[in-house]
């Protein structure tokens, strides 16, 4: 499992999607254009029209004349490897395992296809992120994709992680492909590519907009300003004459329609860094001849642009569902990730307990049922009373167990931060250190309360005063519950969860208790 767990519904349901965009043939005026290219010295060129359908809703790929070629668009994994299924992954979108499957399966059709990625694979920093990061390069790989993209939370990895995948010997092998982000020395990384399928001819490059950056970054990685270094490269890529143009962003849309109309010349900018789904058509951006797409948050979807030598271009968004199977190779991948962190072990991953913030220690659940017995019973039936074990032995993709996995372990123990992904001292270490701790237990919310039952033991000598107010330490609002319950069913993964009166009507019934019995 690659991040936080308990979602009880799809992780796009709290998505909305932009809506249908508005029915539009890219008219170019020759002259123009001609005037332009001339102006950069290259011979005029004719530019790919799109066709964005007569339909508002979604273009169907399988309706379609076999492209000459086609481009596969993805970006703003932001760390979802895979979906966690911890509500039936029949409800969730996204994952390397079924991204390949589709792209061999386009493969298959006799389709000519080029993957490329704007970037983002990861989304925090530390040890569990950089192997993170070393995997997903390998799923790209394996699933030749031709060029990816940085994102913000990639540079904060430091720039020996970045450069052992994106340095190559020649721009033919390269991976990772930036107009703006320089790793120690231009040469290491191409500032754009060309790349020759199907009788067509595509060039493209990738931006990282400094504005997403939310602190400085290292001496070794330097980031250009996007409108120079943009402008630099589209005149490397109008030098080889290619067919189509495309520029990747990893920023809001706002800035990436602010710099293609700035530098004016790409056929599509393919934007990830928000949120959302994808729109169902490529957008018009105003007083631009340039095309936008978006990804969407997660990787959920795959883009699909077809390109024809003599027919306008098309567009289609993929979600990569439940109906499509994963593909056995990336399931190795996913179990060598998993065993990957076992090996290693929290402190290698750079996970040392720290101090509670009430300095206080955790007891487990088994203690507390000793006098709440009402509300031990009703928490043993819920599913917090076995979210260890459905690590351990997971209802779906059981092959690959991750009870070894921070990202996961941090909701379905007792003891750790959740939101941070760290264990405080006397919380969860492993099931043989310290199995009193394993599932989502009382403590989780009305925190750790090795106190409260060492007061609570007959021949105590604490005072009645101090009995007392470590009881009301323990005690939580309506409003305390909800939001310590928030801390795991996030928006990020349980959106259901924030919809109105969800948690009043539907969540806390399930789990309510009170006071003794």
């Amino acid at each position: 499992m690659m991040f936080p767990p308990h979602t009880p519904s799809a992780a796009g349901l709290r998505l909305v999607a932009r809506g249908a965009c508005l029915v539009a043939v890219l008219m170019v005026f020759l002259a123009v254009e001609s005037g332009l290219d001339i102006a950069r010295g290259q011979q005029p060129s004719k530019p790919i029209a799109i066709d964005n359908g007569s339909a508002k809703g979604p273009e169907d790929y399988t309706d379609w004349k076999r492209p000459d070629l086609t481009l596969m668009v993805t970006g703003n994994q932001h760390g979802y490897l895979e979906p966690c299924g911890c509500t039936g992954l029949d409800n969730q979108k996204g994952g390397v395992a079924r991204r390949f499957t589709f792209l061999n399966q386009i493969r298959d059709r006799g389709w000519e296809v080029i993957p490329i990625d704007a970037g983002n694979q990861v989304r925090r920093f530390g040890r569990q992120a950089e192997i993170k990061f070393q995997r997903t390069a390998e799923a790209l790989r394996k699933m030749q994709y031709e060029s990816v993209g940085f994102g913000t939370d990639d540079v904060r990895l430091g720039v020996g992680e970045l450069i052992s995948v994106a340095a190559s010997e020649s721009p033919e092998e390269a991976l990772y492909v930036s107009a703006n982000v320089v790793l120690l020395d231009p040469s290491l990384m191409p500032q754009f590519k060309i790349m020759d399928r199907g009788g067509m001819k595509v060039g493209m490059t990738s931006v990282l907009d400094p504005a997403t950056l939310d602190s400085p970054l290292g001496d070794e990685i330097v980031l250009e300003p996007p409108v120079a270094a943009t402008k630099k490269a589209l005149e490397s890529i109008d030098a080889k004459s290619p067919d189509y143009k495309v520029l990747t962003f990893f920023g809001t849309e706002k800035a990436a329609e602010k710099l293609v109309r700035e530098v004016p010349g790409f056929d599509v900018v393919v934007v990830a860094g928000g949120f959302g789904e994808p729109t169902y058509q490529m957008q018009s951006i105003d007083n631009s001849e340039t095309k936008m797409i978006v990804t969407g948050d997660k990787a959920m979807y795959v883009g699909m642009i077809g390109l024809y030598k003599d027919a306008p271009a098309k567009y289609s968004r993929v979600a990569m569902t439940h109906e499509i199977e994963d593909s056995k190779e990336m399931r190795k991948l996913m179990s060598d990730y998993q065993l990957q962190l076992r090996d290693l072990g929290l402190e290698a991953l750079g996970l040392r307990p720290i101090p509670t913030p009430s300095g206080k220690s955790y007891i487990g659940s088994e203690a507390c049922g000793k006098c709440h017995t009402s509300a031990y019973e009703i928490w043993e039936g819920t599913p917090h009373s076995h979210a260890t074990e459905s690590l351990i032995h997971p209802g779906e993709r059981g092959d690959v167990p991750r009870h070894f996995d921070p990202e996961c372990i941090s909701c379905h123990v007792t003891g750790w931060n959740p939101q941070g992904f760290y264990p405080y001292e006397s919380g969860y270490l492993s099931l043989e250190a310290t199995p009193h701790l394993t599932a989502s237990g009382c403590e989780n919310c009305h925190g750790p309360g090795a106190a409260h039952a060492a007061a609570e033991e007959a021949g105590s000598n604490v005072s009645e005063p101090k009995r007392i107010d470590l009881r009301d330490a323990m005690r939580l609002t309506f409003d305390d519950a909800r939001a310590k319950c928030m801390e795991c069913h996030d928006l990020d993964n349980s959106p259901d969860f924030h919809e109105q009166d969800a948690f009043e009507d539907v969540y806390w019934p399930e789990v309510e208790h009170y006071g003794m019995d």
